[in-house]
Parts: structure tokens; C-alpha cells; sequence
């Protein structure tokens, strides 16, 4: 709420008060026109104000100051009103980028909708309307700090990984594309857990599974989910999944799924063990419909962690391993790319084979630390030099890297991957 000090003007103030009760309400492009007109009008009552005080030729950051400093008498006031301006402006910006969004994704879904999708909605679809309007907040929450609107990776930006690639391809990918070849027995899963060790490329595999897919990207981590407050952590998760259902097709993408859904033990505290629950019912499907195409992805270092309710949910579990020789020549040849350098294919051969046992981030470390070789060569000449003289990254540079990076994951590590694979996964090794 703006202090509004002497003479209010009622109008601004009805205004923006409106703005505020639909956006509470869930009234999103009518909360997006009230902001829109409520700043239009403090704006044209700052011009007149500063009109008669012949400075008509300020900027609007000109106007902000002048309005702030002359309408409002104390310091308190005045960092009040600064955040509320700021706020409403931040606020009506990111509704009006949301609700076209939305609508954007609406349009698609009309071309591309079966005539069941075409019914009239059910009572289910009517209470979770209501329940978005009741707990705009949290949704607000859920859009604030989870959505990524556009991951903007694609296959073309992983190096190797091609059985991955290839299992999501066929289980998420061409049911998008004709939805109608996949019913029934042939329906996509509604989960998939990508497991293996740090650094292999599983958070690229979700990016790219909702870019390929066109579908809305929401990155969850386990701070976004919990809170101080009793209570406030399952209904943040019920948000999240009813804003997925709002912008579907939708990818909900846990990042490090083991912090969250871990093995559940008669020591963890009530408010975790409701968020799981929270989870387990979403997943199951108890508050959507068979139309409803929501992916919920997971990644994780250590899937034997993991709660065994939640590794049935995701169906597909597919093992990113460490990259082999070819993916590692891909991946290195890929870095290389933008860069020069004088490097034969045997000295890359070279490269592939010292770098047995190196994740994809491990990689690209070494590939950062060669590239520095020839600035650290310049010594205090890096001052003066022109960039077209520096001279390209040579084998020598590599092997001066391949001292000082080593692979960050341990055969043990590995081992116990590969163990859980083997019983649980969907892809050899």
C-alpha cells in the first residue's frame, strides 16, 4: 500500500489498490492493465508537478527524485515509496511476460488438441482453477524462483551421451511430436530419473529434452521447496505442479533429487515427510488427467539414496556414464572450437587417451587450463599484446593442464553406479 501524503489523488490510488486484489486473485492480464494504467497516471501527475516547476525536460529517473524529495517528508517515506514504484513496475513487466507466455502455449495446445482435450472441463479442473486463485502466492513463489522459460539447449549442444539421447529421444520426444501413435501401452512415462556420476551432463539432458519438446522448463531445487513455516512445503509443491498443468507441456526438472526424496526414516522431521508425500501423490497422477503431459525429471549422483517409492514413480532410469573415447574427441573438438590452436589428430588422440576416467566438467577444466598456457607464457607482456598475436594452443599446453586437473570422480563411485544400474536401469553399460 502507497503512504499517500497531502493531497491523494484517489484515482492513482484505486488504481494500483485494484491492480494488487487481481493479481491476488489470480487476475493476471487484468492485474497487468490496472499496473499498466495506475503508473501511466502517477507518471502524468509527476509531469504536471514538475511542469510547474519549469523542468519539464527531466528524465523519468528526474522525476522520481523531484516527486520523492518534495511530496514526502521523511526518509522512511521516501525508501517506501521507491520499493512500491519499483515493485509495481517489476510486477506488471513480469505478469505481462507471463500471461503472453501462457497464451503463446494456449494457442499451441488449440492446434495440436485431440477432441478429448476439447470437452468440457471437469470438476477436478474447476477446483484446481479455484485452488490457483486461493493460493496465488505460492504459485507466484513457483514462478518467481523456479521457471525457466527457455532453456534454449539443444541435442546439437551435448557431446556424445548417445544412448541417453537416444532413450529420451523415444520416450519423451516423439510422443510430443504425434501423440497420437502413443496411447496406451505405448503411452510416455511420466517420470524419468537420469543417474550417474557429477558432471556427465544430466542438467544439458533435461534442458534439452524441454527445448526439443518446446516444453515449459521448471528447475526445482530443494531450497525452493521448503520453508520455516508448517505446512508451507506441500503446498509449494501442489503449486508447482498446478502451474506445470498451466503452461503444459511442461518439464519439472530436480536437480539433486536425493536432498529432497531420500529414504524416508523414522528420524526425519513431520514437514519433510509431508513434502514427500506431497511428491508421491503428484506423481501418481491423483490431481491431473491422462491428457495432462507433464514430464518430471530427476538427477542425481547417488540413486541408491534414493526412496524406493520414488525410483518406482520415475519409470525410465537411464545412466549417464562418463564419457567414452569418441565422446571425449567430440567434447574436446567442441571446446576447441572457438578457439586457436595447433593440435594434430594424433595430439588430440594423445588428449583422449590421458583423459581416461575424466568427466565432461572435468574436460572442460582441462580444456580452460591449456587455453591459459599461452597468456601464461606472455608473462607482464599480456598488458601490450594484440589478441591476433597470441599464439594458439599447442599439445605442450595440454600436457602442462593434464598435471594440474584430475578427474574428480572416483572408481568407487563408479562402481557403485554401475552396480545400481545394473539392477535398476534401463541402459547398459
Amino acid at each position: 500500500m502507497f503512504l499517500w501524503r497531502r493531497r491523494p489523488d484517489d484515482t492513482i490510488k484505486k488504481t494500483i489498490e485494484a491492480a494488487v486484489a487481481a493479481d491476488k486473485e489470480g487476475k493476471y492480464q487484468e492485474a497487468v492493465e490496472l499496473y499498466a494504467s495506475g503508473i501511466e497516471k502517477m507518471m502524468a501527475q509527476l509531469a504536471r508537478t514538475l511542469k510547474r516547476e519549469n523542468s519539464a525536460q527531466k528524465t523519468l529517473l528526474s522525476y522520481f527524485a523531484f516527486y520523492l524529495s518534495t511530496e514526502l517528508s521523511t526518509a522512511e517515506d521516501k525508501t517506501h515509496l521507491r520499493q512500491k514504484i519499483n515493485e509495481y513496475m517489476l510486477r506488471a513487466e513480469y505478469l505481462k511476460e507471463w500471461t503472453a507466455e501462457k497464451a503463446r502455449k494456449q494457442t499451441q495446445d488449440a492446434a495440436v488438441s485431440s477432441s478429448q482435450e476439447k470437452k468440457t472441463r471437469t470438476a477436478s479442473d474447476r477446483q484446481r482453477a479455484g485452488y490457483s486463485k486461493q493460493h496465488a502466492e505460492h504459485a507466484h513463489t513457483i514462478l518467481d524462483e523456479v521457471l525457466d522459460h527457455s532453456p534454449g539447449v539443444h541435442w546439437t549442444n551435448i557431446a556424445g551421451l548417445d544412448v541417453a539421447k537416444q532413450i529420451l529421444q523415444e520416450a519423451v520426444i516423439l510422443p510430443t511430436l504425434r501423440p497420437d501413435l502413443f496411447t496406451g501401452l505405448r503411452a510416455p512415462p511420466r517420470g524419468v530419473l537420469l543417474f550417474g556420476p557429477p558432471g556427465t551432463g544430466k542438467t544439458l539432458l533435461a534442458k534439452a529434452v524441454a527445448t526439443e519438446a518446446n516444453a515449459t522448463f521448471f528447475n526445482i531445487s530443494a531450497s525452493s521447496l521448503t520453508s520455516k513455516w508448517v505446512g508451507e512445503g506441500e503446498k509449494l509443491v501442489r503449486a508447482l505442479f498446478e502451474m506445470a498443468r498451466e503452461l503444459q507441456p511442461s518439464v519439472v526438472f530436480m536437480d539433486e533429487i536425493d536432498a529432497l526424496l531420500s529414504t524416508r526414516s523414522a528420524s526425519e522431521n513431520d514437514a519433510s515427510r509431508r513434502i514427500k508425500n506431497q511428491f508421491f501423490t503428484e506423481l501418481d497422477g491423483a490431481a491431473s488427467s491422462q491428457e495432462d503431459r507433464i514430464l518430471v525429471m530427476g538427477a542425481t549422483n547417488l540413486p541408491q539414496e534414493l526412496d524406493e517409492a520414488i525410483v518406482r514413480r520415475l519409470e525410465k532410469r537411464i545412466y549417464v556414464p562418463l564419457p567414452d573415447p569418441r565422446s571425449r574427441e567430440g567434447l574436446i573438438l567442441h571446446l576447441l572450437g572457438t578457439q586457436k590452436f595447433s593440435l594434430s589428430s594424433k595430439d588430440i588422440k594423445h588428449v583422449v587417451k590421458a583423459t581416461d576416467g575424466y568427466s565432461g566438467s572435468d574436460l572442460k577444466a582441462v580444456c580452460k587450463d591449456a587455453a591459459l598456457g599461452p597468456i601464461r607464457e606472455l608473462g607482464e607482456k599480456v598488458a601490450n599484446v594484440k589478441a591476433e598475436d597470441v599464439r594458439g594452443i599447442n599439445a605442450s599446453d595440454f600436457q602442462v593442464a593434464l598435471t594440474r586437473v584430475r578427474p574428480s570422480v572416483s572408481s568407487t563411485t563408479i562402481e557403485a553406479l554401475v552396480a545400481w544400474n545394473q539392477q535398476y536401469g534401463v541402459s547398459a553399460v
